[in-house]
């Protein structure tokens, strides 16, 4: 994340606004693309960490080579769409202010990107079908370093789309690569083969990924197709606020996303092996984590995103700030239901809620089609938020509780409760800092959000320390006397 917080002012400033929003159209477009992954990266996680755990290796091969296969047809069907979009780009947009021909070479290379990321997919998904997330975050982390290396050093204006482009292509090359060689390294087990490729796990890999691939189109409309309606109806500047509010949003949720890829092989093992108490808490805990990050980014926001905008990409987005809050706003309800989901789909249980985000995901894009044309990117932003409020917090949010034997008590005493001390601080603290000057420097800047991380820090362990001391039940104080 800090990463991707450093690059994207850094390409704004160096390629301008009309060059970083065709990028950035170009690039949801070309995220469409990871619909081909049908939903398989849910059923490879799932089902290695339930062969793993009953030390089945023979299903475990199986299961591998049977979902590299579909990951191989579904990266030459990517391929296809990407060289078919780059010949008939010139007749579907006008590309204002880049040339065509340089337009095509980028979906080429985004394309050619997209086929390697899927055809070598299955391997990211073994290491977290084996909870080894510390050798799939590590290869991310380095490989991202290298990305930043290679922007900051061959980025410039001149043909920068196409320079963008190569080193995302390279850097997927060179991560799946990575994973691949870790998977045999970490399965010794392991053997992708012709002769593993069975009828009979393919029906039971389409039978669990047929609704988890709902939920991945879902997941696609609500957080990838933004862009792609700002871009087509107010052209590829229109995209840029918009972004800026949405990575910083992003910045906050995907670390909740990255649990939820714990979540699911965890639950799948706690599910498999009947603990159901341990499933239960690791659930509450996770809702409460998320809970709280959501809470406290939406609390900062309100108060200080318009100087850490300013600060961050410069002046002249102060659209972003509203964008902000009515993303921001969503995601303080979407990040804790978000795990739910996760647990939902570790135990296997995953129809109803792939039909309730599809649910969501049209309704997302109807609203945002039917208010555009009037409020233009803010339609956009109210057309993502209302559809996640109503759906996560009126039907997903009951559902996984009844589904998994939860009580709304046991959820507000072990997830929320606890928060509710270092949000109480993170207000106050805001409500202190805002009465002060603050600058739009970098120093004002940090300093408060170091501040905010002391003070959070700070609930959590008043929080911890009254749970320890809490007065004993009437029972232990009996057992205590005798």
């Amino acid at each position: 994340m800090g990463i991707g917080f450093f690059l994207m002012p850094y390409i704004l400033l160096t390629v301008g606004d009309g060059t970083y929003g065709t990028w950035l159209f170009l690039n949801s477009i070309a995220g469409q693309t990871g619909l081909l992954y049908l939903g398989f990266g849910d059923a490879i996680a799932r089902f290695t960490s339930k062969y793993q755990a009953e030390e089945n290796w023979e299903e475990l091969n199986r299961t591998a080579s049977c979902i590299t296969s579909v990951y191989i047809g579904s990266a030459c069907v990517a391929l296809l769409a990407g060289l078919t979009f780059a010949w008939i780009a010139p007749w579907i947009y006008d590309w204002p202010g880049q040339s065509i021909a340089q337009v095509q070479i980028v979906i080429v290379l985004l394309s050619l990107n997209a086929a390697i990321s899927i055809g070598g997919s299955s391997f990211g998904g073994l290491l977290m079908g084996i909870q080894r997330f510390d050798i799939e975050r590590s290869i991310i982390i380095v490989v991202n370093v290298v990305r930043l290396i290679l922007t900051v050093l061959f980025l410039q204006a001149e043909y920068s789309l196409i320079t963008l482009a190569g080193i995302y292509l390279a850097i997927t090359i060179l991560e799946n690569l990575v994973n691949a060689i870790m998977a045999y390294r970490m399965i010794p087990s392991l053997r992708l083969r012709l002769s593993d490729l069975k009828k009979s796990v393919y029906k039971r890999c389409f039978s669990f990924s047929l609704f988890t691939f709902v939920s991945l189109i879902a997941q696609h409309i609500v957080y990838m197709t933004d862009t792609i309606l700002i871009g087509f109806f107010l052209g590829p500047i229109a995209v840029v606020p918009y972004y800026i509010a949405f990575r910083l949003c992003e910045m906050v949720r995907l670390p909740v996303v990255q649990i939820g890829y714990v979540f699911l092989p965890k639950a799948g093992e706690l599910h498999s092996t009947n603990q159901i108490e341990r499933l239960q808490k690791l659930v509450c805990q996770g809702f409460g984590i998320s809970f709280l990050l959501g809470s406290a980014a939406f609390i900062g926001a309100c108060f200080f995103s318009h100087t850490m905008i300013s600060v961050w990409i410069g002046d002249g987005y102060s659209e972003s700030y509203w964008i902000v809050l009515l993303l921001m706003g969503g995601q303080v309800v979407a990040m804790p239901t978000h795990l739910m989901r996760s647990a939902l789909t570790g135990t296997g249980y995953v129809r109803m809620p792939a039909i309730l985000y599809f649910v969501q995901a049209i309704a997302n894009i109807v609203l945002s089609l039917s208010l555009l044309p009037y409020w233009g990117i803010y339609g956009v932003a109210v057309g993502t938020l209302l559809p996640m409020l109503v759906v996560e917090l009126g039907l997903l949010l009951p559902l996984s509780i009844k589904q998994l034997n939860l009580k709304w008590s046991q959820l507000f005493q072990q997830g929320i409760r606890p928060q509710l001390i270092p949000l109480s601080l993170i207000l106050s603290y805001c409500l202190i800092v805002i009465q002060f000057e603050i600058q739009e420097q970098w120093l004002h800047v940090i300093g408060v959000a170091l501040g905010a991380l002391v003070v959070l820090a700070l609930g959590i362990g008043i929080t911890i320390w009254s749970d320890r001391n809490r007065v004993v039940s009437p029972h232990q104080e009996g057992v205590i006397v005798s």
